[in-house]
């Protein structure tokens, strides 16, 4: 996908969740701010990458090389796992949520958040484990 793409898509989110912060009163308190503050935070950090990567493209950079691919990769691969347990936990603890909404809503938002965590360290210590 082209960045450009992404980073117009991601835009019309934000105006789009800004648009439903105001006509909903309700949405700054508890766990909804938890949540709008998530969905902003992922927004913003995918918006920096998809500038970052198209500036790299426009340099000359190649999109993806060998090491990228095999960190994407694993990140991916672990990220799975994790989001496995984080979901397990989840539904174990189903009765503290209070509707379904808010518990697949808050599970997306988790497993995307675990991604970006894993990636990064991934990133940091790909050489450092080799499984």
């Amino acid at each position: 996908m082209n960045s450009r793409i992404l980073v117009i898509t991601i835009i019309l989110l934000l105006i789009g969740g800004l648009i439903l912060a105001s006509a909903d009163t309700d949405l700054f308190s508890g766990l909804n701010l938890v949540i709008f503050i998530l969905i902003v935070a992922l927004a913003l950090i995918a918006f920096v990458k998809a500038f970052k990567k198209d500036r790299e493209i426009k340099k000359g950079f190649p999109a993806d090389d060998e090491l990228s691919k095999r960190i994407k990769y694993k990140a991916g691969y672990h990220s799975f796992q994790a989001s496995m347990y984080m979901w397990l936990f989840i539904f174990l603890l189903k009765d503290k949520f209070p509707d379904t909404e808010t518990m697949l809503g808050g599970g997306i938002l988790l497993s995307a958040f675990i991604s970006f965590i894993i990636t990064i360290y991934v990133k940091r210590n790909f050489n450092e484990n080799p499984n």
